[in-house]
């Protein structure tokens, strides 16, 4: 079967045996925001308390601008493992600084893990640290969860990465891919055997990142 994922782009493609991928798992985070000046005031704060506590985990962060959760902010990290997120420098104090910070000013909407399906997936941009401006995220149902690994690993994409939901039976799976614009969020092909959950599109916002350089 032949996996063509995007009506009238070019996205899919045979990958080069030269590149790398980078496994591991990925935390995301979502909220609704009631005061996004504040909100982004409390949050630097909360970065700061980050690099004062010499994270090494880069915390990517993202405002939703298509889908249904149009306007909400994300958070998260990408290329560590479970043991690396539970092993960030005080856990508790971490959560605490944010309720403190941002958090008046936020309502949670999601809490997800992930993990790269690298065998599917041909670039990995936010384990490697360098995020693209616009992406668009899709959270897919497989119709059949069995074979639904080895026929995306069958045709690997040109650019973006598959994830699978690490709480989810069966799983989910997230797909990312580079976004042209912030407006439109292209249609999955219908012949890929699955049912999209939630489709949008995410806006990175440096401000409110923090990528260590070292590891």
């Amino acid at each position: 079967m032949l996996f063509q994922f995007f009506i009238g782009a070019a996205l899919v493609g045979t990958a080069s045996s030269a590149v790398a991928q980078i496994g591991g798992t990925a935390h995301l985070y979502s909220y609704r925001i009631s005061n996004r000046v504040a909100f982004e005031n409390g949050y630097r704060k909360h970065l700061d308390w980050h690099a004062d506590h010499r994270d090494k985990l880069a915390w990517y962060a993202w405002y939703i601008v298509s889908g249904s959760r149009a306007g909400a902010f994300v958070d998260g990290t990408f290329g560590t493992t479970p043991a690396g997120l539970a092993g960030r420098p005080d856990p508790d104090g971490d959560g605490a600084n944010f309720q403190s910070t941002a958090g008046p000013f936020v309502a949670s909407i999601g809490d997800e893990g992930w993990e790269l399906v690298p065998r599917a997936s041909r670039a990995a941009n936010l384990e490697a640290r360098h995020p693209d401006e616009l992406v668009n995220v899709y959270v897919i149902e497989p119709n059949a969860a069995a074979t639904f690994d080895p026929e995306t690993e069958a045709k690997r994409l040109r650019a973006g990465a598959w994830y699978r939901s690490t709480a989810d039976s069966p799983a989910r799976y997230l797909l990312i891919l580079p976004a042209r614009s912030a407006t439109a969020v292209p249609a999955l092909d219908p012949r890929l055997p699955a049912k999209t959950v939630r489709a949008e599109t995410w806006r990175y916002v440096p401000r409110l990142a923090r990528i260590p350089h070292d590891r």
